[in-house]
């Protein structure tokens, strides 16, 4: 077991070199299973056959059945588990630590690239505003399938104090706050005073500056399922990606801030269609999944539109060119006709953008390769590009040689919401698995297909209210082992294959089955294609996947092994709704039903999961009190 990642225990608690190193623990990290020592994953990560920990004293207690001898995993307890280190999962955090728990952070990414500003969306800004009541301010108006009893009990109850704390850090080591050239005076960066947090800022940096003793960051793990004892959820499980050691988080209440899980959606040569992080891929909501909870508005995304021209370079929002809903006017079909310009842009929002797009390509108006043209042949055209791309357009001269402007350049609608989530309460807790959280929550956003920045914020917030209101009731019971070693072995037995198709290669057979049932322009023959290739899929690649690499250590073969269940079972969940789903509403456009059906689609669709069956059906939009 890496010493640096446990606490330890005598007769008298943790130590003050322990307490310091793991002050999150409320016990130690506790070593389990002595008959375990022969089978697989005893990695390098272990911890010692002497039982003892990084001090020499003996750990706090021996799990069911076992000693330290040779054990094969290792286990943390805290009051709340959060998984995610982006947005949500910091301010899930900072509410935890404000009310003075144990918190542990589970992050899949290593540190600094975990989260919404991990894969370099460095335009990236939290904010908030008091200024305004919270079902007056654009930044809290929601659609008709919305839970506006959460939006205003998080934005009623937010904490002062927390968003003080963002501002101070952002004045300490981000570029929200910038000094005077001449007086050497701290200024804000734009003259606005109700924005609050970082600009182009890593959002954990508020986490590490404190060095809080309630708190710890375990990056680099991979949660590969959750803790479920006696129908309650208990914590995650899953890898220490480095070592290849097996973790077991077990907290009274655990939080799910994993943002969107549209990283199975689409591919173009080198780049994904999607803006999200890779190792977005929706582990959380498939493991609730697969334990018996339903997800929620799967078939709705957001969309953008990004260069899918010239191939081989990464065409994703944070190194692209596009356009989108602000600035569209010099959009174009294959024929030259500007179907935005002169219109009313006071209405035009993003579901109209990408419908518009999508029904222009349905209509056979698109591109030889699926999209339409973004044209800066003028001066006007080209000033008028988005801020968000205007910073990749030296780079695409510097190191491609690439000058965009005086030319059409073409683009494709890319995803960079997903809306399929657990199925919640008006806590924000999972129904049907007791203590579990999320901060997305299932049909949430309904047909926008995902939430926003401040939103994400605010729920994460929220949720850890009520996961705190919650664990005060509760007593961690005994760990199962059985429990524990049942996802051990399915995890370390994807070592014991031979002779099927990388992991790698069914990724990318996944993604793009995925993108042919979900693209925004609906076809129905072709969501039924991509449909039963990731049956296909399912049935014959997933069984004999097979890893390049046997070593535990920093295993990327065994990662995406392991991710490509939960991608594959959000992906089918994701395109058995869209298909379901027969009008056309938020961003897409089905060509069959090309007009949006309240009468019979105003509603959700629920997805179920049955031993790798996944059904669809229609559940009522619950109408809630203002």
């Amino acid at each position: 077991m890496d010493g640096s990642k446990q606490g330890s225990a005598g007769k008298n608690g943790l130590s003050r070199r322990a307490f310091l190193e793991g002050g999150a623990l409320t016990a130690s990290v506790m070593a389990l299973g002595a008959g375990l020592a022969g089978m697989a994953g005893c990695s390098n990560g272990a911890s010692s056959s002497s039982g003892t920990t990084k001090e020499g004293t003996p750990s706090a207690e021996v799990g069911a059945g076992g000693s330290a001898t040779g054990t094969p995993y290792e286990v943390y307890e805290t009051d709340i588990c959060i998984i995610g280190g982006g947005l949500a999962g910091i301010q899930a955090a900072m509410e935890a630590f404000d009310q003075g728990k144990n918190v542990i952070i589970v992050e899949k990414g290593p540190h600094g690239f975990g989260g919404v500003a991990g894969y370099n969306w460095d335009q990236f800004i939290n904010f908030t505003r008091d200024d305004l009541p919270w079902d007056e301010s654009g930044d809290f108006v929601l659609n008709e399938l919305t839970n506006k009893k959460i939006a205003k009990a998080t934005y009623e109850g937010w904490n002062h104090e927390q968003r003080n704390l963002l501002l101070n850090n952002s004045r300490l080591d981000n570029d929200l706050y910038q000094r005077d050239p001449e007086t050497g005076e701290i200024q804000p960066l734009f003259d606005l005073p109700t924005l609050y947090g970082i600009y182009r800022g890593f959002p954990r940096h508020m986490l590490d500056k404190l060095g809080a003793t309630g708190l710890k960051i375990l990056d680099h793990t991979l949660a590969s399922d959750v803790v479920v004892q006696d129908g309650t959820c208990t914590g995650v499980m899953g890898i220490h990606i480095p070592t290849g050691t097996f973790r077991v988080i077990r907290a009274k209440s655990t939080v799910c801030c994993t943002g969107a899980s549209c990283w199975m959606y689409g591919w173009n040569t080198v780049a994904p269609m999607s803006i999200n992080s890779p190792d977005n891929t929706g582990d959380i909501d498939a493991a609730a999944f697969r334990h018996g909870c339903a997800l929620e508005g799967s078939e709705f995304f957001q969309n953008d539109l990004i260069n899918i021209e010239p191939k081989g370079i990464a065409a994703s929002f944070v190194s692209g060119i596009g356009a989108d809903s602000g600035c569209c006017e010099y959009i174009c079909d294959a024929e030259g006709n500007y179907f935005f310009k002169g219109m009313d842009y006071t209405t035009l929002n993003k579901i109209t953008f990408t419908q518009a797009i999508a029904k222009c390509i349905s209509e056979g108006h698109g591109t030889e390769n699926g999209g339409v043209y973004v044209d800066f042949s003028t001066p006007e055209a080209f000033a008028s590009i988005g801020e968000t791309y205007i910073r990749n357009i030296e780079l695409w001269k510097d190191v491609f040689g690439i000058d965009v402007e005086g030319i059409k350049l073409e683009c494709g609608l890319e995803a960079y919401e997903h809306g399929g989530n657990p199925v919640v309460d008006e806590t924000l807790m999972v129904e049907g698995l007791p203590g579990l959280f999320h901060a997305r929550g299932g049909g949430y956003c309904g047909s926008q297909g995902g939430s926003s920045v401040n939103v994400a914020a605010r729920n994460g917030a929220y949720a850890t209210k009520k996961a705190i209101e919650y664990a005060e009731g509760v007593s961690l019971p005994p760990l199962d082992n059985d429990v524990v070693m049942a996802e051990y072995g399915r995890v370390y037995g994807l070592f014991d294959r031979s002779g099927g198709k990388r992991p790698q290669e069914i990724r990318r057979a996944i993604q793009m089955a995925c993108y042919d049932a979900c693209q925004p322009d609906r076809e129905t023959s072709r969501m039924q294609a991509g449909i039963d290739e990731l049956a296909r899929i399912r049935k014959e690649d997933m069984p004999s996947m097979t890893l390049g690499d046997d070593s535990r250590v920093y295993n990327t073969d065994w990662k995406c092994a392991i991710e490509n269940y939960n991608l594959l079972d959000i992906a089918e969940a994701s395109a058995k709704a869209a298909l379901f789903r027969e009008e056309t509403r938020g961003h897409m456009f089905r060509s069959e039903f090309p007009e949006q059906d309240d009468e019979n689609w105003l509603c959700n669709v629920i997805e179920y999961y049955n031993d790798g069956d996944i059904t669809c059906e229609k559940k009522a939009v619950v109408e809630l009190d203002s």
